[in-house]
């Protein structure tokens, strides 16, 4: 994709993910609870971690990541209205304006990134893991996830307007990822 394109596609998630601000801030179901449980302790937080919630959204991660005690929550999101709610909910919590592939943060300052429900709609997905492979210490650790698995990212890819890709396979990641240091552990 060109640059531009990305822009574009950017541009476009930012206005839509505004727009469904609401329906991204409702109670989730108990299935869905119990995955990302399960999403955030596979990341072995530790107390006193700082983490990176990116395409953080209503914040539904952050009072999971929350109860293990990090000394730092930070959160990027390209929608402003997600974002506003996050920091109306979570005051505490860092909040960025932009995407992972432009997040400004320091080499090495970050033990924990999580992708949650997101990175298929990341345009430049090559771009986005360089930068998180730049932000997390040695032995930190990126969570992509989506709770509610493959099929749905499919589904969504086939009816909403949304920049929306399928998850790649444990391979696919592989190869993105090695070059950067990175190793797949595992798929959620």
């Amino acid at each position: 994709m060109l640059p531009e394109e990305a822009k574009a596609v950017a541009e476009h998630q930012r206005r839509r993910f505004n727009e469904l601000v609401d329906v991204f801030d409702r109670p989730q179901p108990a299935e869905v609870m119990a995955r990302l449980w399960e999403i955030v302790a596979s990341a072995e937080l530790r107390p006193g971690a700082v983490v990176l919630d990116v395409g953080t959204g209503a914040g539904v991660l952050v009072p999971l990541i929350q109860s293990y005690q990090p000394s730092t929550v930070l959160a990027c999101d390209v929608a402003d209205k997600m974002l506003q709610r996050v920091h109306d909910k979570y005051p505490e919590v860092r909040t960025y304006h932009t995407s992972i592939v432009s997040l400004d943060l320091a080499s090495n300052s970050v033990d924990a990134i999580f992708m949650n429900g997101m990175y298929g709609n990341i345009a430049d997905k090559p771009a986005a893991c360089r930068n998180a492979a730049h932000l997390l210490r040695s032995g930190g650790r990126l969570v992509v996830s989506h709770p509610e698995g493959r099929a749905f990212v499919d589904h969504l890819r086939a009816t909403s307007d949304l920049f929306v890709e399928s998850l790649p396979t444990k391979e696919e990641f592989a190869d993105l990822l090695e070059p950067l240091g990175l190793e797949v552990i595992s798929l959620l």
